[in-house]
């Protein structure tokens, strides 16, 4: 990660907060969805494709919303 310092409002800090953990809960909902799917596949059922969940993330983006999560909880107020 660089080493460029950026400044951020103090009261930015809970929406940006709030939006990482929407996209975090997106992404476990899309997970239960396929596992579901997987489940019903399992069972000898078909799923039609335009049902299937679409997951547009991997393990390194839901990383990647648990570092920038990391980095709120590391703020610390400018010096004037």
């Amino acid at each position: 990660m660089a080493t460029q310092i950026v400044t951020i409002p103090a009261e930015a800090i809970p929406d940006l907060r709030r939006m990482l953990a929407v996209g975090l809960a997106s992404i476990a909902e899309l997970e239960r969805l396929e596992k579901i799917v997987g489940l019903v596949v399992e069972a000898g059922r078909t799923v039609d494709a335009e049902l299937r969940p679409m997951h547009p993330t991997g393990c390194d983006e839901v990383a990647g919303f648990a570092t920038a999560l990391m980095w709120l909880d590391m703020t610390k107020p400018a010096e004037a």
